[in-house]
């Protein structure tokens, strides 16, 4: 080992040491960037994670809003009308279908049930009176870093079939956790000779926000329909906008079909809103700002983003009763 005490090999030494230190940086910091790279700028909360809280039958909405889905509960006609008739709303702190992606924070909120056009008489929310048609239970605490749910029976009479709306509206105490987003539906239980007919939509959450859209560097694109079963086909400019490869695995789609996808900027699946797959919120990125900014004012308005991103929604069948489905996590 004498030729290491000569000055010359001590500084190759020194230098590949310092090659490999180098190295071995650059690497993790690689490594850093792609794992992270889906979150890039896209409108998020705080914690750094798209909205983990949502229900089979609840929407997703701005805080402030009134603009309350309609979701519509279907009974075969034969029922009598004597009968009790009950449904579940389930709240859970993951995205749609997938415990795996569970909030990492606690969710903390209130949920107030507003029973309208009804005869008044003998509603129930987990076998306890309402009261002058309106039921609110706070403090239900969603445990973060673990699937969990809550689960709440409504019970009315069957004689308001085709009469009673139901207004249900899930409040978060820190609206910072769910990206100030909260759950609300008007719930309609009818018969099929007085369903409401079918409906879908596309929108950006955030256009409530009165934040200019070129502040982002992606967006919260949510996408719905109001019952039923449907074939769902999501199309977006490829050269502005791309979509979050990670919900398309959610879905189960293959690695070619991702390819596919994602050069055609063409998305189509199945949503069942009995199941609690009937919305969903999809995060886009934008590849080019140019492309949506106006020269003038360098900005752009939420309603031009539309042009960029669109939904539609074919119906399935022609309905059938409603089956809640069965919870796949424990409380």
């Amino acid at each position: 080992m004498e030729f290491l005490k000569k000055p010359k090999w001590k500084r190759i030494l020194l230098a590949v040491v310092c090659f490999l230190a180098l190295a071995v940086l650059a690497s993790g910091s690689y490594a850093a960037y792609n794992s992270q790279a889906f979150q890039r700028g896209v409108v998020r909360n705080g914690n750094g994670e798209t909205i983990r809280f949502t229900s089979n039958y609840l929407q997703t909405c701005a805080s402030g809003s009134t603009d309350y889905a309609g979701r519509t509960i279907l009974y075969d006609k034969s029922l009598k009308k004597d009968d009790p008739i009950s449904f579940d709303i389930y709240i859970y702190n993951y995205a749609n279908g997938n415990p795996s992606l569970s909030s990492d924070r606690d969710i903390t909120y209130t949920l107030q049930l507003n029973f309208e056009n009804g005869n008044g008489n003998n509603y129930k929310v987990n076998d306890e009176t309402v009261n002058n048609n309106t039921y609110t239970i706070s403090n239900q605490v969603l445990r973060g870093r673990k699937d969990n749910y809550f689960k709440y029976t409504i019970s009315f009479p069957g004689t308001d079939l085709d009469k009673l709306k139901i207004v249900a509206i899930a409040t978060p105490t820190n609206l910072s956790v769910t990206n100030e987003q909260l759950l609300a539906a008007v719930i309609t239980p009818c018969t099929g000779s007085t369903i409401n007919s079918f409906s879908w939509a596309g929108k950006f959450i955030d256009a409530t926000s009165g934040v200019d859209p070129a502040f982002y560097d992606g967006f919260n694109y949510e996408v719905l329909i109001s019952s039923g079963v449907a074939d769902a086909t999501l199309k977006w400019d490829t050269d502005t906008v791309e979509i979050d490869k990670f919900f398309l695995i959610n879905l189960g789609k293959t690695e070619n079909e991702i390819k596919k996808i994602l050069d055609d900027g063409i998305l189509t699946f199945e949503m069942n809103q009995p199941e609690g797959t009937g919305d969903y919120l999809i995060p886009f990125y934008i590849k080019k700002k140019s492309n949506l900014l106006d020269k003038d004012s360098n900005s752009v308005e939420w309603e031009e983003l539309s042009n960029k991103i669109t939904f539609t929604a074919k119906e399935k069948g022609n309905g059938s009763v409603t089956v809640t489905p069965t919870p796949i996590a424990t409380q």
